[in-house]
């Protein structure tokens, strides 16, 4: 009896030991890893969010509004022609406008979707909108891009005119596949000039206090 009391003493050692080790594997098994985000992971992914959201209500609106397909977007295309044609008469060209149309002797264009500068419009205000900034510098970028973006869709409406009076032969690659290409990369640099000057701007004391 004295010799197995004496084993069983000399074995609990090692059983506390091992429970001891078994303890320290499972509080390292449970202990929960730090996987979350960075905040400016976060912000990247409600910029996109609030992006998606914004643009997909734009487009909404321009399928399913009649408002916006029977009123609002045709008159948008003419006043599109009608500015081109008055930029062309003033550069000398012996043009007509008729609708949507721009005509000269030997050539003439449509205006028609694609033409007009709405959806680039429509998502650089999106982009503004989404960036968490403060409207005292949202509302002069939306201000200041969409008059850009009409002047940069006026100058490419009057120089792919005159590229189809002069020089048809390449009109089809300027419209298609330059010119397209162009716009979207000057909306792109627009939106990035405002981030850089909306972010590099002082902040007003009053929106730094709040």
């Amino acid at each position: 009896m004295s010799t197995t009391k004496k084993r069983r003493q000399r074995r609990r050692p090692a059983s506390a030991l091992a429970s001891r080790r078994c303890a320290e594997r499972g509080t390292r098994i449970s202990a929960p890893r730090a996987t979350g985000r960075s905040p400016r992971q976060h912000g990247v992914l409600a910029f996109l969010l609030v992006f998606g959201l914004l643009a997909s209500l734009f487009y909404a609106i321009t399928f399913f509004w009649p408002f916006y397909r029977e009123q609002f977007f045709p008159l948008v295309l003419r006043l599109t022609a009608k500015s081109a044609g008055d930029v062309l008469a003033l550069l000398g060209q012996d043009i007509a406008v008729r609708g949507i149309v721009i005509s000269a002797p030997g050539f003439s264009v449509r205006i028609v979707r694609g033409c007009d500068a709405v959806e680039p419009m429509a998502l650089f205000v999106c982009a503004v909108l989404a960036f968490p900034l403060p409207w005292l510098s949202k509302l002069p970028g939306i201000v200041a891009g969409m008059l850009i973006l009409v002047l940069l869709n006026l100058v490419r409406i009057v120089s792919l005119f005159l590229i189809g009076v002069y020089w048809p032969s390449v009109f089809h690659l300027m419209h298609v596949d330059v010119w397209q290409g162009v716009f979207i990369v000057l909306a792109l640099m627009l939106w990035l000039l405002w981030l850089l000057w909306a972010t590099q701007r002082p902040i007003p004391a009053t929106q730094a206090s709040s």
